[in-house]
């Protein structure tokens, strides 16, 4: 296998790799109705911890509240996934212009191609 051809596979295997990453971070929500449920008991467990109890403003309050901070967290794990990608990308781009760089002085290199 030369190396032109190693690094190629080695690219579409990186492009994959974060497409599948952003695929899972995407689905991130609940996956069944059982998941949300499950969810909003634990929330109202901790709103309960708090010395709320069921039906009154400030149990409403916690609750949304407490979805506010699965939302908040849910954000930035999608912007965390985001940026890896993007930090991703942009090493892939600086690789191929330094071997492009390299290739250019050194036509003769074998990760240029030619023998």
């Amino acid at each position: 296998m030369t190396q032109q051809s190693f690094a190629n596979n080695r690219s579409a295997l990186m492009v994959s790799g974060l497409a599948v990453l952003m695929g899972l971070s995407l689905a991130g929500g609940p996956a069944t109705a059982q998941e949300g449920n499950s969810k909003q008991r634990e929330d109202a467990r901790t709103c309960e911890s708090f010395g709320t109890r069921y039906g009154t403003p400030a149990f409403t309050d916690c609750m949304v509240t407490q979805q506010q901070r699965r939302d908040t967290k849910q954000l930035k794990s999608l912007e965390e996934t985001l940026m890896v990608s993007q930090l991703a990308k942009d090493g892939q781009i600086m690789a191929e212009r330094a071997r492009r760089q390299r290739c250019d002085r050194n036509p003769d290199r074998r990760e240029c191609g030619r023998r």
